[in-house]
């Protein structure tokens, strides 16, 4: 029996997992690298396909437990690159994006209470 972990979340932030993850392969596993890292991307790559299209005709997905672990260090990856080219903190929406990979849902109310805080207050 497979081990799935169910994504459920709203169109906004299906959209930020999946830049994310093909960020992750595009710098984690470039092409032209080893034999080893080729598997690892293609693996990723199809991973990435299947929630695309589960996203797209059922608006959620789920993935095989087993990607876990590379789904969240692409996904820290991903704000790691966001914080230094933006220079502000993205911690809340972090936080969002591993929680709905480890299987909690999300909406736009989520996502818009992390972004908040990752602003700070205003004047």
């Amino acid at each position: 029996m497979r081990k799935e972990i169910a994504i459920h979340c709203d169109q906004r932030i299906q959209t930020l997992l999946l830049e994310a993850l093909e960020n992750y392969v595009d710098v984690a596993f470039p092409p032209h690298s080893s034999d080893c890292a080729q598997v690892a991307r293609s693996a990723l790559q199809d991973a990435i396909a299947g929630l695309r299209t589960e996203f797209a005709s059922q608006g959620q997905a789920s993935y095989n437990k087993r990607l876990r672990a590379m789904f969240r260090k692409g996904i820290k990856l991903h704000y790691q690159l966001q914080e230094a080219d933006s220079g502000r903190s993205h911690a809340a929406e972090r936080e969002l994006s591993l929680a709905v990979v480890g299987g909690e849902p999300a909406g736009a109310a989520e996502l818009e209470r992390a972004r908040s805080q990752d602003a700070g207050p205003t004047a």
